[in-house]
């Protein structure tokens, strides 16, 4: 029998992520919708959106509860702790939920990226048990989209900086790497949820466009009009001044080690879906972007702010 998903609920609806992805399904209108939040959360939703409220710990008689008559949980909280995860999973099969999208939507959770970086083999340890789980009739998906890119660059996490016309170059700079917008992250969920056959217990791998350091540097040269000041570090150097820092989700430590999945030039930690045939967009009916179009989209917003 086929599966039909209906019933969709986003777990971290308030968060970057979440918002986005709570917006793209509303659009679609296929889904009955509802969030799942914590008591101490101020973020607000719609009216019409049932919010089902859990203590903050997550109590699984709780999730349970709230997971009741849900087809679909998709989950937009932070990895860590992974184990909140795991617990989540264990609610989902008790509730009889019939599909669980995972917290991923970054690089590739491969062996070579969960070596560098303790969150990606968290997360991969939350796909290991979901993988476990699939006797029980609860089927999973994890989405892999890159880095954000459009809110990379914003924020500054990729390491360019708007308002300076600053970036710093690793290694060589030309080490392709897989991103998406948040918009195409976003729409990605949509359609799994709208394909669960195809995409049944397996990775989905999307992006916006594989592209290079340098190449982005040259698309936001051109969008600015202005020579960027580039400044220079080996990955080496980058690997040894995260070792000296904080790895906390979103620190600076994490964000090097990160960097360094996507551009030092030593070893393939996996971040470039289109080299390794990954790429799920002709599958999920995602176009891909236009670099130039999405930078001069982003240095225009920039100027407004």
């Amino acid at each position: 029998m086929a599966q039909v998903i209906e019933n969709v609920m986003v777990m971290g609806a308030g968060g970057l992520f979440g918002t986005e992805v709570l917006s793209a399904l509303q659009k679609e209108g296929s889904f009955n919708l509802s969030i799942l939040s914590r008591k101490s959360s101020r973020s607000s939703f719609p009216s019409h959106i049932k919010v089902h409220t859990v203590d903050d710990d997550y109590p699984i008689d709780q999730l349970i509860d709230a997971f009741k008559g849900q087809d679909a949980l998709v989950s937009t909280l932070p990895g860590r702790p992974y184990t909140v995860h795991l617990r989540m999973i264990d609610a989902a099969i008790q509730a009889g939920v019939k599909r669980f999208i995972p917290t991923e939507y970054g690089n590739n959770t491969c062996a070579a990226a969960a070596e560098l970086v303790v969150l990606y083999a968290e997360k991969a340890k939350v796909i290991a048990y979901l993988k476990t789980k699939e006797s029980t009739g609860l089927t999973w998906t994890a989405i892999h989209t890159g880095q954000f890119f459009d809110w990379g660059l914003e924020s500054g996490w990729l390491d360019y900086y708007l308002k300076e016309r600053l970036v710093t170059i690793y290694d060589s700079g030309d080490k392709p790497w897989s991103t998406s917008t948040l918009g195409t992250a976003s729409a990605a969920v949509v359609k799994v949820l709208l394909k669960p056959e195809e995409t049944t217990n397996r990775p989905i791998y999307v992006a916006s466009f594989t592209v290079s350091q340098r190449q982005v540097l040259e698309a936001l040269e051109k969008a600015t009009g202005t020579t960027w000041e580039v400044q220079r570090m080996s990955s080496e150097d980058a690997l040894k001044k995260a070792a000296e820092l904080d790895t906390k989700d979103y620190s600076d430590g994490l964000k090097l080690l990160v960097l360094m999945l996507l551009y030092a030039d030593d070893k393939d930690r996996g971040a470039n879906f289109e080299k390794d045939g990954l790429l799920c967009n002709k599958l999920l009916g995602l176009p891909e972007e236009d670099l130039t179009e999405v930078v001069n989209r982003v240095v225009k917003q920039q100027t407004l702010d």
